[in-house]
């Protein structure tokens, strides 16, 4: 079952994302810098710039990585593998990454556009891959 592993990955992502956003929003707390009601209401105006890139790149993490999820557990329900959809999961998911870092760290908006254009590219091969692939009915790429 090799979706695994891209799926792992991504959910690697989602948690280290998920960790450091809540260490910087409780450490905020901890010295007064932002109020229980700001992180209850995720008023992210009162956030520091670090703290709402790293929430802002969390809530990322439901919107593409949830749609290709999706598409590898479609391929998996139906017994889809090959070559190609590694190279198109180890794109997607490597995309993912670079995006995040490009995301948190907040300086460079053209590369963190290049990645996020590279994840969507590969979100879109593979979903219009697998469509055809099923329509003709071979299963492999």
């Amino acid at each position: 079952m090799w979706i695994q592993y891209p799926i792992f990955t991504l959910i690697l992502l989602f948690l280290w994302l998920w960790l450091a956003t809540a260490c910087m929003r409780i450490k905020a707390v901890r010295r007064k810098e932002l109020s229980l009601n700001a992180v209850n209401f995720v008023l992210k105006e009162e956030m520091s710039t670090r703290t709402r890139l790293l929430g802002n790149s969390y809530d990322n993490q439901y919107q593409q990585p949830v749609l290709f999820i999706c598409l590898l557990l479609l391929l998996h329900v139906e017994g889809v593998s090959g070559l190609g959809w590694y190279a198109v999961s180890a794109a997607f998911v490597l995309a993912r990454y670079w995006h995040c870092y490009e995301h948190v760290r907040g300086t460079n908006i053209r590369r963190r556009t290049y990645a996020f254009g590279l994840s969507r590219s590969s979100l879109f091969i593979g979903w219009s891959v697998w469509f055809i692939v099923m329509t003709v009915g071979k299963g492999e790429l």
